[in-house]
């Protein structure tokens, strides 16, 4: 396992003080590290394994699945990518738009650990913390745990 990148440890102390400062600060705040730990287990847990899109192929379509996982397909390889955001965005769902910032060595593709960000405009500027590639069934258990319409493409067997 990769230790997380300095700058997601640095986004959650900002995040943290930010809570402080906003009179948030009722329950204990999570050190960065604790942070990062946390994020880490949770990078762990996700189904698929790592990989890497194209932005050029990116379609503009994507499902939510909560409100810090969606899932992008890949309709040029007919694959899926769950995509793990760093903080949660509120309303995701509701979003007609969304875009990709893509800083990573190439500058061309979205993967894990590459500091790449989701937009949505007006609103989000989110680090993408995780990228996996998903097989169908992984992606049909996503799209049920998270009560999201299977599409009738999509069965319990991949084909």
């Amino acid at each position: 396992m990769h230790p997380l990148p300095l700058r997601f440890l640095a986004t959650g102390l900002i995040a943290t003080a930010g809570a402080v400062l906003l009179g948030c600060a009722s329950t204990p705040a999570a050190s960065p590290a604790a942070s990062g730990a946390a994020m880490a287990r949770t990078i762990a847990a996700l189904p698929g394994k790592p990989g890497c899109f194209w932005v050029t192929d990116f379609d503009g379509s994507w499902t939510v699945l909560n409100n810090s996982q969606l899932i992008v397909p890949d309709p040029v390889f007919s694959r899926s990518y769950l995509l793990q955001l760093f903080t949660p965005v509120p309303y995701l769902k509701f979003r007609h738009r969304l875009g990709f910032e893509v800083s990573g060595p190439d500058r061309r593709r979205i993967c894990t650990r590459s500091l790449d960000y989701l937009l949505v405009p007006h609103w989000v500027h989110d680090p993408i913390v995780a990228v996996r590639e998903l097989t169908a069934p992984q992606e049909r258990r996503l799209l049920l745990q998270n009560h999201v319409k299977v599409p009738p493409g999509l069965s319990a067997t991949g084909t």
